[in-house]
């Protein structure tokens, strides 16, 4: 690397040079984002901050997934929504009001279920991570979402409120529960209700200290015949077979 050449993208651990990061002065991109920001979350910063956590590379993965998705038949799924930093930049992004889709959100809405929690995810840091990080946020994520009246919150643990509603048909999914129980069980469920060429955002698959949902996800993926790639921001990104 040539002495003194600057980083195009220095953030989320993520660090490039002689890349063309150009979505970050996408107008489109730039709002999205910082409704997602704006959300009143407290991961990574502390409650009541306003700092931006700089994750924009993880977004513009699940922004550009999104704007696929909409071609799509079938409606939108996140589990692990906590105040919509995602899902609230996904549909400022695509425009979802205009989509004519449902976004199902699944969350506990108050942080990861502590009995789901294995030994090893323990000796990582979850329990920790969860204590400071998540707090009550049901009632801040439904007004983040009121302007979207096909968002639908459903609340409680992944993936006892599966049942709670019908998604017959699923073109995106993204995962996000930290924790490889509920996930595993979330792309269990959901596999069969995607639609060819439906994109799945696994948002911890390849961070250090998540090796126990890379190994499930991978095997997983295996026994469908399909493969999910690691992607350079941590996320890992599969799709649904024709």
């Amino acid at each position: 690397m040539p002495a003194g050449l600057a980083p195009s993208y220095d953030a989320d651990f993520l660090r490039v040079w002689r890349k063309d990061p150009s979505f970050l002065s996408d107008p489109a991109f730039v709002h999205a984002y910082a409704r997602g920001m704006d959300s009143g979350h407290a991961i990574g910063r502390p409650p009541g901050s306003s700092n931006d956590i700089h994750i924009e590379w993880r977004i513009h993965v699940l922004t550009w997934a999104a704007w696929h998705a909409s071609r799509l038949p079938g409606d939108f799924v996140e589990c692990g929504v906590n105040t919509g930093i995602f899902s609230l930049a996904v549909c400022d992004y695509i425009d979802f009001n205009a989509t004519g889709k449902t976004f199902y959100l699944f969350d506990t809405y108050r942080g990861i279920p502590v009995e789901q929690v294995s030994e090893g995810e323990e000796r990582q840091g979850r329990l920790i991570e969860n204590s400071a990080v998540y707090f009550e946020c049901f009632e801040r994520a439904r007004a983040n979402f009121a302007p979207f009246p096909q968002a639908r919150l459903v609340r409680g643990r992944v993936p006892d409120t599966f049942s709670e509603v019908e998604v017959e048909a699923v073109c995106f999914l993204s995962i996000d529960m930290n924790i490889v129980e509920p996930e595993i069980a979330a792309i269990t469920h959901f596999w069969p209700r995607l639609v060819p060429g439906a994109p799945v955002v696994l948002d911890d698959y390849g961070w250090g200290g998540y090796g126990e949902q890379k190994a499930a996800m991978d095997d997983f993926a295996a026994r469908q015949g399909a493969k999910v790639l690691l992607l350079p921001t941590g996320q890992g990104l599969m799709l649904k077979p024709g």
